[in-house]
Parts: C-alpha cells; structure tokens; sequence
C-alpha cells in the first residue's frame, strides 16, 4: 500500500521529468551563506509567527545569544605602600601580597613609594575571588590600564557556533500543495570545544536543546510554527507540513543551545571560573517554492 510519503516522492518524480530545466540545485549542491556575519549586537532572531523582518536572509546563517552577569575585574585602591614599577602582576592570593607588603613595610618604608591598586575579580554575582592584578603607581597617578577583558558569552557562543545548519526537507526543492513537507535537522546536537579568546584559555560545552520550523505559511488547519525537543532524520522526520496554496515562501530553522564554559589564564584562580553561557539561538533560512498541481479531467464519453 502506497503512503503519503510514497505518492509524494512519485509525484516530484513525475514534476521532476516535466521541469527539469527549472528545477533548482539537489541538496548535496544546496549550501547556506557564510557564517562570518555573526551578531553581537542583540538583534533580535527568534522567530514570530510568520518570518519576522529580522529573521536571517535565504541562504544565510544568524546567531543571537541570551546571557546573564558575567564575571568582571575591578580596579580598588588600597592603602597599602609598595615600591613604584613593574606594572601590573596577576595573582592567584591578593591577600597574601597585602599581607606580604605590610611585613615589608613594617622593616622599612620603599626607596621608591607608590600606592597599591588591586584589579580583583568578581564572580558574576558579585562574590569576590581573591584573584587578579596588583600594581604599584605613584601617589597622584591615575588607576592603571585596565587587564584584557575576560571572553563575554556572546564571543564565546560566536567561536562555538560555527557551523551551518541546513534547512532540510523532502521534498526538497519544491513542495507541493495537499502533500506534506517533512523537516529534520542534521548536524551536531552537542560539542565540547576548547579555544583562545583574549589571552585567556576557554573549554565550552554546548547543547542543542529545541529545534523549530517556521514553514513560512499557513496549513489548511492554520498551522505554521513547529517545535520539536529532537532532531529528527530523514526517516523519522520531527516536524511536517501541508501547506494549503501555492507560494514562494522562506522556511527558517532555529536550533536553540545552551551551554556552560570554564576560563582559565592570568588573574584567574587555579582552575579557572566557571561562566553560564546562557542561551544561543542558531538561525537558517532558505527559499522554498510550493507549487498546486492540477491534473487534467479527461471525458469518457
């Protein structure tokens, strides 16, 4: 017995043989935009219902990440005297240099006095670390340059997220209307990635969490957006569609992560700090053409 999936691939066979010299690229030659685009300036790609305006062009990639406080460093001045020069230090013990300087202090005053800055690190939440750069400066200077900022989220979501997801469906070219479209996702759904950023040594771990399709018009039963928990594959589909009129419509594909990452290098504490990355949404969009056909009725008299 014939199911819809069966009638559906024997009748883009039969448009396949009648319009070949107007069909599109097979989904081996199909490729997305380049992901150097990256946003991380917060515009908004979520999808609404229907393509929103700022979801990304046919053909292209977008990312949007969503993160909470991140960890900081902050310059305080201390009382304590010390010996002008060297710069700024990282340590992993600013007590212990406080304490170090007082016994210092207590033997004699420096040949060459200054006071002390202490840029230290807070977690995001504020709590104090104990760890970061000291440095010596004359009474009157200013607060000295600050340390290479720590990795924000969105930088480390934007080294993670490299790859291109592709907008797959069956049938892939053209749909049809009255049969369904079947949609699935293919590519990792988690990573472990270890990189540089800033000076500073990042082991992130990510997850694919939610999967959506906005199919980019209505079915006969009003449906447009689906939500899936799982990717799917080509023989066990996550997500299908019927659309109800012919149109050119653009299909976008959101995959939603999470993550967490460890961050490591100077004015960090042994082991480094660990940072929430919070949520990233990966956006693909491609152009889809529905299509009616309509067979001819034949008089049998």
């Amino acid at each position: 017995m014939l199911n819809r999936r069966t009638i559906a691939a024997a009748v883009t066979f039969v448009i396949a043989a009648t319009i070949l010299a107007i069909i599109g690229p097979s989904p081996a030659a199909a490729q997305n935009g380049s992901c150097s685009g990256i946003d991380r300036n917060g515009t908004e790609c979520r999808i609404s219902a229907g393509v929103a305006p700022s979801a990304p062009a046919p053909g292209t990639t977008s990312l949007r990440a969503v993160t909470g406080p991140q960890p900081y460093f902050r310059w305080l001045r201390y009382g304590t005297v010390c010996e002008v020069g060297g710069g700024s230090t990282p340590t992993a013990d600013i007590g212990s240099v406080i304490f170090d300087l007082n016994a210092l202090n207590a033997a004699g005053p420096p040949a060459n006095p200054g006071v002390l800055w202490v840029a230290e690190l807070f977690e995001a939440d504020g709590t104090r670390t104990n760890s970061g750069f000291v440095s010596c400066t004359p009474d009157d200077a200013d607060q000295p340059p600050a340390p290479p900022p720590l990795p924000t989220a969105d930088e480390i979501w934007g080294a993670a997220l490299t790859f291109e997801p592709t907008v797959n469906t069956d049938p892939f070219v053209r749909g049809l209307t009255g049969l369904e479209t079947y949609f699935w996702y293919e590519g990792p759904t988690a990573d472990a990635v270890t990189i540089t950023l800033n000076g500073y040594s990042v082991s992130a771990t990510i997850q694919a969490e939610e999967f959506t399709w906005d199919t980019g018009a209505e079915s006969r039963d009003g449906g447009q957006l689906y939500v899936s928990a799982a990717p799917g594959s080509a023989d066990a589909p996550a997500a299908e569609h019927t659309y109800a009129l012919p149109d050119d419509v653009v299909i976008v594909h959101e995959i939603t992560w999470s993550g967490s990452a460890t961050i490591g290098g100077p004015g960090l504490p042994p082991g480094g700090i660990g940072v929430d990355l919070g949520v990233a949404t990966l956006s693909t969009a491609r152009a889809y053409d529905v299509i009616e056909i309509r067979a001819p009725l034949v008089r049998d008299d």
